[in-house]
């Protein structure tokens, strides 16, 4: 062949897009193949291997021996193998429990990134001041109490009121009627009077005049008299004394709130339509 038909051959442009397909199928080719093997392939790394023996080694307080650590390899291998025959035959489309794990997932590492992160400053100051109502710690009571059954005498309740503080050395257990209820309760928060006597019980008690019986005083159980014997009256701690539990709680709020702006950032992207059957 000439080189002046060799020229006009090359200009030919059926030649050029011939050219081209052929690339490209040898392209889309060799990239299939890639992926094939790609999928054909298990690849148990250094840092899989250290972490199945890791778990291992947690689980069971010892390090694996040789066989034990193949075979959870062995295992390992067993799972990925199911779970990209699952993918393929779609198993894990319309699933509410993969659903509802991949979120989790999702959610997982937006919280991690968060509880990385440090407040800047001023920040914590703030959302403590705004959030302080949290951190009021309630009135604490010691008190002790002796028990005069469901339906005592007035009479009974007036004598041993006068008798218990008239006379210090009487002790107060000798007097009421016996029960499994603690006789004295050191300093508690109104929550834990309530969890021992019933709802209400540490309300009637702040009344009550320190160091003085007083009476009759009524529970889920009956009725009591009471010495309120120790008494710290509510407060709010200031930031420094609680700092690393407010941190904390700041941390857990922000996660919150990453997490909703995540979500409706994410949400923006579609439209969504919802059918609902006709309402008679």
């Amino acid at each position: 062949m000439s080189n002046k038909k060799l020229r006009r051959l090359l200009r030919e442009p059926l030649l050029h897009f011939g050219l081209i397909g052929s690339l490209l199928f040898i392209g889309f080719g060799q990239i299939n193949n890639d992926q094939e093997m790609a999928d054909n392939v298990i690849v148990i790394s250094s840092g899989r291997v250290s972490q199945l023996q890791s778990l291992f080694e947690s689980t069971w307080n010892r390090a694996p021996t040789p066989a034990e650590l193949d075979n959870s390899i062995e295992g390992y291998v067993r799972e990925e193998v199911y779970y990209r025959d699952a993918l393929l035959l779609g198993l894990d489309q319309d699933d509410a429990v993969v659903r509802r794990r991949m979120r989790q997932k999702m959610e997982f590492l937006l919280d991690t990134g968060s509880y990385l992160a440090a407040p800047d400053a001023g920040e914590l100051e703030a959302w403590y001041a705004a959030n302080q109502q949290d951190y009021h710690q309630g009135d604490r009571l010691a008190v002790e109490q002796v028990f005069f059954g469901e339906y005592p005498e007035p009479e009974t309740i007036a004598q041993s009121i006068a008798e218990l503080n008239s006379d210090q050395t009487i002790d107060p257990g000798t007097m009421g009627v016996g029960t499994l209820l603690p006789g004295r309760l050191g300093l508690s928060t109104s929550a834990a009077v309530d969890n021992v006597f019933g709802q209400g019980f540490f309300d009637q008690l702040i009344a009550i005049q320190q160091e003085k019986w007083a009476g009759p005083v009524e529970s889920a159980f009956g009725v009591h008299l009471v010495r309120v014997y120790d008494r710290v009256p509510g407060r709010t701690p200031i930031l420094s004394e609680i700092r690393d539990l407010v941190q904390k709680n700041w941390r857990e709020a922000k996660a919150k709130e990453i997490r909703e702006n995540d979500y409706l950032q994410r949400r923006s992207r579609f439209v969504v339509e919802i059918e609902r059957d006709d309402e008679s």
